[in-house]
């Protein structure tokens, strides 16, 4: 999937669609893409803007190399990856909220291997609409 079709279909046309279903694709492109573009905010941050106040990966350490863009571009893709990461859920036949698993250790893993394995055509999976068909 191209850069401007995923990102246009995750970003705008299905901002806030959190009922229906998105293919592994759609889940993993957009993932990839919004990584990217969060390390570029990153780069931007620390060698040309030269300001930076937090850590992405170290958040309560000393090191510091994000900053205003990389906060900027998190909030702007909040409320997108929830949707994004419900949906993927759906196509797998679960519910959204299992995505608060991504915060219990090794609860995580298992909502990992769900959004990592393909669709599933069971009668929980199929109470969502697939716009894919």
């Amino acid at each position: 999937m191209h850069f401007i079709n995923v990102m246009k279909t995750v970003l705008v046309d299905r901002a806030t669609d959190i009922n229906g279903r998105s293919d592994r694709p759609e889940f993993w492109w957009f993932t990839l893409y919004a990584t990217i573009v969060l390390g570029l905010c990153a780069l931007v941050d620390n060698y040309v803007l030269g300001f930076t106040f937090w850590s992405i990966l170290e958040p309560w350490g000393e090191m510091q190399e994000a900053g205003v863009l990389v906060a900027l571009w998190t909030l702007a893709t909040l409320v997108q990856s929830i949707c994004v990461n419900a949906r993927r859920l759906h196509d797998r036949g679960h519910s959204g909220w299992w995505q608060l698993g991504m915060l219990v250790p090794f609860l995580n893993f298992i909502v990992i291997y769900w959004l990592v394995r393909s669709a599933k055509d069971t009668p929980e999976a199929l109470q969502y609409v697939n716009p894919y068909n």
